[in-house]
């Protein structure tokens, strides 16, 4: 009997059939074209992989090229935790518990997340890299990574800084600036499998690393070393809260030396403090005491109102004015000259020589003499110091500012200001960065010598070296002198504000010496400063000897030995750690080529 076709069947079949084309094609131009960037991308999610490539961050050099900050390859641990069953992951916790010395559940945690990648440990041991390597497990492998190294340990640690794991600065130099340093990193674009793992041979692209720069410092490595041995011996054997020092070329502003105690060693900084780690010569306000008598006695012979050798009754040691008020001597004086006013530290004659000036005219001189203001260091953390205008001056202010009382400075300002007094006359800014070089060693930026201001004539500046030599020869710095080379400066011992703001103690000072050498043709000029020193603390035991240990050295490596010196009792010692030859400072006569 024939088949009979029912007509619904036949058109139901083809509707069917027309319409499953119709969704296939509709699935075909939908997957090809409406939705082809989508499923591309997630496409190259999945399949391609991003590496990123690490750029070698710069050097830091000092002013003879010897490394202060270097890169040093080292190992670091990984995980592919897809390549791991969850069934051995507890085992495998527990023996990399033993072999790397971390906590297990840290492990266990990490090796447990669903990724292609996690690190185990950053910058692990030799050791540790060998035992891994060893164990030959395809889920655990070795990356080398560079570590920031520091070649000599605390040596200008505030000034330099450091970096964080990821090779980035935290502070001093490698922060300020850490984009120079740090380069560029480059990128390799290359297929992975499905379990995440990389197929080099598959790499599509790739845009190599640009290195750092390398940053070449003013800083020479040896005067640094002789001014932290230095100021490291004056600091314990006072047992000292802190100590700070900087020295500096007069001429030309460039920093050879800042030392910090407490201080920290830059290779393990996680375990240092924040207070060990300040720079404090450069972000430390105080109140300077009597080196700050420099700059009523520079304005009083700048402005005409007085001579070296103008009489100034101090007193017999006691000075009232006012109704309560009084200002003493450490030692009782009659009749001095304006000279030995200075070389004896005297409070009453110096408060009767800024008396001579307008209080306008005096605090423009301690504007000009870089007080108030920051110098313009290129560092990080810089204070301003703190100087009131006239106007908010209180009564007793024109008997306390003179003295260095009711203002704030830094150690940096007062190297700054007594530079002028070397150099003639001249406010110069003082910088540490000296140059930054690429890695083909064109300079990319240099800095040079910078004179900010004029502030007194050079005859004057002459005539208070003259006073600041008798001031080491006779007077409060006698412990700052160096055999057959004659230097000048002043010392300070300014009494602490009480933490309640009210008055000064009796038994917290501020030690300090200012001071410049060789005296014919100041090369140097140097500030040290001890924060509450003890049982001794006058400026002129416990911080002159810092200056004269440091110059004196200094300038024997410059060639200045006098014929008729006698021999060090102990010869200065090599730098076993410092790489090549020991660095010598620059002699005379190159230096003062170069300004």
């Amino acid at each position: 009997m024939p088949s009979v076709l029912s007509v619904k069947r036949f058109w139901f079949t083809n509707f069917f059939v027309l319409s499953l084309f119709l969704i296939l094609a509709y699935q075909c131009v939908q997957l090809t074209l409406i939705r082809r960037q989508a499923l591309l991308e997630l496409a190259n999610r999945q399949h391609l992989l991003s590496v990123d490539i690490p750029s070698l961050r710069g050097q830091i050099l000092d002013r003879k090229g010897k490394e202060l900050a270097a890169n040093l390859k080292v190992p670091s641990l990984y995980a592919v935790p897809r390549l791991i069953e969850s069934g051995e992951r507890e085992q495998l916790a527990a023996q990399l518990h033993k072999v790397l010395n971390l906590d297990q559940a840290f492990i266990l945690d990490r090796i447990s997340r669903e990724k292609s990648f996690v690190w185990l440990k950053r910058r692990a041991g030799l050791e540790e890299a060998k035992k891994i390597k060893k164990w030959r497990h395809p889920a655990f492998g070795v990356l080398e990574e560079y570590r920031r190294f520091y070649p000599q340990s605390d040596l200008l640690a505030q000034v330099l800084g450091f970096t964080n794991i990821d090779n980035r600065g935290i502070e001093g130099i490698e922060l300020l600036l850490n984009k120079v340093l740090q380069g560029a990193a480059g990128k390799r674009y290359t297929k992975r499998d499905a379990l995440g793992r990389e197929i080099k041979a598959f790499e599509i692209k790739q845009f190599p690393a640009v290195n750092g720069s390398h940053v070449t410092l003013t800083i020479d490595q040896y005067v640094q070393y002789l001014t932290e041995r230095a100021l490291d011996r004056a600091f314990r054997q006072w047992k000292a809260k802190g100590a700070f020092a900087v020295v500096m070329e007069a001429q030309t502003g460039r920093i050879l030396a800042i030392a910090n105690r407490p201080t920290f060693n830059l290779n393990a900084y996680e375990t240092s403090n924040a207070d060990s780690r300040r720079n404090r010569a450069v972000a430390d306000m105080y109140e300077p005491g009597s080196v700050f008598k420099i700059v009523a006695a520079s304005a009083a012979l700048n402005e005409g109102v007085a001579t070296p050798t103008t009489i100034f009754d101090c007193e017999n040691g006691a000075y009232h004015y006012g109704f309560s008020h009084a200002l003493h001597d450490v030692h009782p004086y009659g009749k001095l000259s304006f000279a030995d006013v200075l070389v004896k530290s005297s409070n009453i004659g110096t408060v009767k020589i800024a008396a001579l000036l307008e209080p306008e005219v005096f605090h423009h001189y301690i504007e000009k003499f870089g007080f108030g203001r920051l110098t313009g260091i290129d560092l990080p953390g810089e204070a301003p110091g703190y100087v009131r205008p006239p106007k908010q001056w209180s009564k007793t202010s024109p008997y306390n500012i003179p003295v260095g009382q009711e203002i704030l400075v830094t150690a940096l300002q007062m190297t700054t200001a007594m530079a002028v007094i070397a150099n003639g006359g001249k406010l110069v800014r003082p910088y540490v960065i000296s140059e930054i070089q690429d890695l083909a060693g064109v300079p990319l930026r240099q800095k040079k010598p910078f004179v900010k201001d004029w502030v007194i004539r050079p005859e004057i500046a002459a005539a208070m070296r003259e006073i600041l030599v008798r001031v080491v020869e006779e007077g409060t710095g006698k412990k700052a002198q160096i055999k057959g080379i004659p230097v000048g400066g002043k010392t300070g011992t300014a009494q602490k504000v009480l933490p309640n703001g009210r008055g000064y103690s009796h038994s917290n000072f501020m030690s300090s010496f200012v001071g410049f050498a060789p005296a014919e043709k100041p090369l140097l000029a140097m500030t040290v400063v001890l924060d509450d020193p003890r049982p001794l603390y006058y400026g002129g035991t416990v911080a002159a000897p810092v200056f004269k240990e440091v110059a004196e050295s200094v300038l024997l490596a410059a060639g200045y030995v006098p014929e008729n010196a006698e021999r060090l009792a102990e010869p200065i010692p090599a730098l076993r750690n410092f790489q090549g030859s020991q660095p010598l400072f620059p002699r005379a006569e190159s230096l003062a080529a170069k300004t």
